[in-house]
């Protein structure tokens, strides 16, 4: 094999390796792996950081605290992020029932929704607010 396509193909095998963009709407796993200032939000994909927001999921039983006993036998539960369209969702399972509380750091700003539940089961949906906070209360 010629120098110049031992060195073509050691070219193509290094390039193979690296991918093509990091920019907006690239795959991700960390911050690290995103250009121009974007971040990895938590759907995976590199954003741009004005459009993701920090979003706190609250709950109640029934109107009470949730805890051991307000939770009963459902222990654990489903959260899941709806955006814009019903097929566009970021769900988190198990979700401890009784914490009452779950944080997500760099949620992209089209998820609007969240619904709270127990697998095949009762659940509630409610509209992230503008300070980011959705309040749930499950009936179970």
């Amino acid at each position: 094999m010629s120098s110049d396509k031992l060195i073509a193909v050691c070219a193509l095998v290094l390039l193979a390796g690296c991918p093509l963009s990091n920019g907006t709407g690239s795959d991700c796993k960390n911050d690290g792996e995103c250009s121009g200032g974007d971040v990895c939000a938590r759907d995976g994909v590199c954003t741009e950081s004005s459009q993701v927001r920090q979003v706190t999921a609250t709950w109640t039983i029934r109107g009470a605290a949730a805890n051991v006993m307000t939770c009963g036998t459902n222990e654990d539960l489903y959260l899941s992020f709806i955006g814009n369209d019903s097929g566009d969702t970021l769900g988190f399972s198990p979700v401890p029932c009784r914490i009452g509380q779950f944080l997500v750091d760099k949620l992209p700003t089209r998820f609007r929704q969240v619904e709270l539940g127990v697998e095949g089961g009762t659940r509630d949906v409610k509209p992230i607010d503008g300070g980011g906070t959705a309040a749930l209360d499950l009936r179970l």
